[in-house]
């Protein structure tokens, strides 16, 4: 079992490269931004929502007391599959 400094350094590193994602494609729709419609520029912002809620999920782990550490770990995992899904869905925007 990993200690919980290990899984704050593993989940920090996979939102750094989702955050690099979200950046990347937020940059691709603004060079498109003549041909982007609705749909697209709404992608952008709910990814940044996203973004937003799993740096508030990574702090919270961060202050979470060891006894409680297994729960919200699970929640966060379940929450980085859903934003990486949902990145996925927009990579071929």
């Amino acid at each position: 079992m990993s200690n919980k400094k290990e899984i704050e350094h593993k989940l920090e590193q996979q939102l750094d490269a989702l955050s690099n994602k979200i950046d990347e494609l937020a940059a691709k729709m603004k060079e498109q931004e003549h041909k982007a419609g609705d749909m697209e520029r709404e992608a952008v912002t709910k990814l940044k929502a996203m973004r937003a809620t799993a740096k508030e999920k990574l702090k919270a782990f961060k202050e979470t007391e060891h006894e409680n550490l297994h729960e919200v770990q699970a929640s966060l995992n379940e929450y980085w599959t859903s934003l990486g899904t949902e990145l996925k869905a927009y990579e071929s925007l």
